[in-house]
């Protein structure tokens, strides 16, 4: 690659980038509007009237979210840190692996394709693969609920509200110690549904990532642009909601 396309490529890198920093920014962006019921007493949450999250009624006619699990959340932040500095390392494998004149080339894919599924996942990706099931045709694929992370808020994900189980031991249980507190039951009701999605993303990066071995010299970056987009949205999306979103091979679990 001659320094001409060094610096289109580098300049395709900082785009993508930074239109996945912003489209994260915006989905991540928490929006008061109107018509919501303000400020819950005792809690630093507002009720957004959101059917996909864990809410309770507290029995005074105040909703509650449900709690989020601080030892589960501060796990999967770093397991979701952990994962993602995965793509990078697999980087660096390929390019040691290939000839010198490829290794900027190596490392320029893996970068493009970390930005390009960012962004592709946050649009539509993860609703493809983790949307709710409104029909028989979405055993198959998730439906558009979140698209542009549309429901994929800070609160639990939707789940039964029901005791809070203390996580080190099944002997006990959280609300014989902290008395109210209410939880979404099964995974991921414990966590922030925001980290559930970074999570998963971590996956849909890495996953094409691994694909560049095999195509060191033997594709041009838009070619592999288009590859990777299409790649994801119908091999790794639907297979990943069969499998982890409730789709038929799941069985809804």
């Amino acid at each position: 690659m001659n320094s001409r396309n060094h610096k289109y490529a580098l300049l395709l890198v900082a785009a993508v980038a930074i239109t996945a920093i912003g489209a994260m920014s915006q989905a991540f962006a928490q929006n008061v509007n109107d018509g919501m019921d303000g400020y819950v007493a005792g809690t630093s949450g507002i009720y957004t009237g959101n059917p996909k999250e864990c809410w309770y009624d507290s029995g005074d006619g105040a909703m509650l979210p449900c709690k989020i699990d601080t030892g589960d959340t501060a796990w999967m932040l770093s397991a979701t840190s952990m994962v993602l500095l995965m793509t990078p390392g697999v980087g660096f494998f390929y390019a040691g692996l290939s000839r010198s004149k490829n290794a900027v080339n190596v490392l320029g894919m893996t970068l493009i394709i970390m930005g390009l599924i960012s962004v592709q996942w946050v649009l539509w990706g993860y609703s493809l693969a983790f949307g709710p099931i409104d029909s028989d045709a979405n055993m198959f694929m998730g439906s558009l609920q979140y698209a542009g992370f549309n429901d994929v808020s800070h609160y639990a994900p939707l789940g039964s509200p029901g005791p809070c189980a203390d996580t080190w031991s099944g002997a006990y249980q959280m609300n014989a110690m902290v008395e109210g507190d209410v939880c979404g039951q099964g995974w991921p009701n414990t966590i922030p549904h925001q980290l559930f999605a970074m999570f998963q993303a971590t996956f849909a990066i890495i996953t094409p990532a691994l694909i560049i071995g095999g195509l060191i010299d033997r594709i041009k970056f838009s070619a592999l642009i288009i590859f990777i987009l299409l790649w994801a949205t119908f091999v790794y999306d639907p297979v990943a909601h069969w499998v982890w979103g409730g789709g038929y091979i799941g069985g809804g679990a």
